[in-house]
């Protein structure tokens, strides 16, 4: 090509390859070529983070800014999204803002979602739009602080990760400085231990176990439902946050993170436990750090749960009981692909729902998904029961 004044000569766009015409257009682009030197054109970019302020306690907060730039162009935006993440847990996501060769996204996080200590936090710009993937890192110092503080998502059934709490269920909250020391209750339901209390939509809760880090109690009744505050209190202050109440939130009791709380009724007096009257449903051995033994065919077993719902006749929280009351509402079993309806579903004791089943053929063996629902609500996924 020549060039006019001012200009240079020479050729320029790309070599489309053999069987193309460049005068005529006729022919075939070669298709390797064109998305080549197509990606030639993707921007690279670069991520920096910071953290304002870098230093806070976790009953303050921090705004997050990741600043995306495409490096090698005054003009263009990387446009798309950024991940903020605490090791493998994620903060949030936040698309990008603004113009010109640098684009920002901020995040604003209170510091109940970090642990104390020293924190590296990553912000990750996701790769599309034209622009390569970056990334970058910040550190940020975080303190206990004085007073109570509970932890993101930190109110949950015992034994749980759900979001959603029922009345008279057993609730855990976790945090820190919820407690000046650790103190465990006498089975008498004291609204005040340890120097500390606990209110849900402003009703009293009943205090079993009290620490620096956890509080395990028992939700009061309530015809609420939807949003309403948790207050922890203690003489070093208070902490208000928002849960959902509903109807129903069931999960299960577990042993450690994943078998469910359950024992094989043994009517010949050989189980480990009770004077002979029962095993511990878990991997057969001592990997749980005592005796435990998978369920198999023929078995009567009963699991434990909370947050199943209202039982007839209804029992109130608060209070001692040992009985059986059944739900109101069925509970349906899935255990692997095989639905079972236990023999009993209900309270046998103040806010602890017991099931009773026989373990029918062709489950399989090994650690085999559990679920249950009630009210079309399903327990967390994740919890296994051991069979052989």
């Amino acid at each position: 090509m020549t060039g006019s004044s001012g200009c240079t000569s020479g050729s320029y766009g790309y070599s489309a390859g053999p069987g193309y015409d460049l005068v005529t257009g006729l022919g075939s682009v070669e298709a390797n070529q064109l998305v080549t030197q197509w990606n030639n054109s993707v921007l690279n970019t670069s991520t920096k983070l910071t953290a304002n302020p870098s230093s806070f306690t976790r009953g303050q907060s921090t705004q997050l800014t990741a600043t995306v730039t495409a490096v090698g162009s005054a003009g263009a935006s990387a446009a798309g999204v950024v991940t903020f993440s605490l090791g493998t847990v994620t903060l949030g996501s936040v698309t990008v803002s603004g113009s010109g060769a640098s684009v920002t996204a901020s995040l604003t996080l209170a510091g109940n979602h970090f642990p104390a200590g020293t924190q590296d936090i990553t912000a990750s710009y996701a790769q599309g739009n034209g622009f390569n993937a970056s990334a970058g890192k910040t550190t940020v110092s975080v303190g206990a602080g004085v007073g109570p503080v509970v932890d993101f998502a930190g109110v949950v059934p015992v034994y749980s990760t759900a979001s959603v709490l029922a009345p008279g269920s057993w609730i855990s909250i976790y945090g820190t400085n919820l407690a000046p020391a650790t103190v465990v209750w006498n089975g008498d339901f004291p609204v005040t231990l340890g120097g500390v209390t606990v209110t849900i939509d402003g009703k009293p809760a009943y205090l079993w176990f009290v620490s620096p880090t956890q509080i395990n109690l028992q939700a009061p009744d309530d015809a609420a439902r939807g949003s309403v505050n948790v207050v922890v209190a203690n003489p070093n202050g208070s902490v208000t946050v928002p849960v959902t109440l509903a109807a129903v939130g069931p999960s299960f009791s577990r042993l450690d993170a994943t078998h469910v709380t359950g024992i094989i009724l043994r009517s010949d007096g050989s189980g480990a436990f009770g004077g002979g009257s029962y095993d511990i449903v878990g991997p057969t051995g001592k990997s749980l750090g005592y005796q435990t033994v998978a369920a198999k065919e023929g078995d009567n077993v009963v699991i434990f749960g909370v947050g199943f719902g209202a039982t007839n006749p209804p029992v109130p929280a608060g209070q001692v009981f040992s009985g059986a009351a059944p739900t109101t509402n069925p509970v349906l079993f899935q255990i692997g692909s095989t639905l079972i309806s236990p023999a009993f579903s209900g309270l046998s004791s103040a806010g602890l729902y017991q099931f009773n089943f026989k373990v029918p053929a062709g489950l399989g063996a090994g650690d085999i998904s559990l679920l249950a629902a009630v009210g079309n609500v399903r327990t967390p996924a994740g919890v296994v029961i051991s069979l052989q």
